[in-house]
């Protein structure tokens, strides 16, 4: 539960808007500013994502996980992540943006 913490810690000081940088074609500033805003918030609210059945990501309290959790905050760390690697991909291609994740918005 350590790295949880700190995770957490890192997404109160802004980690995913930094992540997210410039806007590409077919987003704003707006959207990425509010797509960390909200992140920013639940992570202030101790939440962290979890990925349930049907691919469905949902947030729960740090303090009520338990060992079993956490391959779900792994899988829904990886849905972040994937997202985050394509973002960059399609902006060396020059490319728009790919859509942003339902549980992000």
């Amino acid at each position: 539960m350590q790295m949880e913490h700190r995770q957490l810690r890192e997404r109160r000081q802004g980690k995913l808007r930094r992540a997210l940088g410039v806007a590409l074609t077919r987003e704003s500033v707006e959207q990425l500013d509010h797509i960390g805003g909200l992140d920013r918030r639940r992570a202030k609210q101790g939440l962290v994502s979890i990925k349930g059945e049907g691919c469905r990501i949902s947030y729960n309290h740090i303090d009520d996980l338990v060992r079993q959790d956490m391959r779900f905050v792994t899988a829904a760390e990886w849905v972040e992540v994937g997202w985050l690697k394509e973002r960059v991909e399609r902006f060396k291609e020059g490319a728009s943006a790919p859509p942003i994740p339902t549980h992000l918005r």
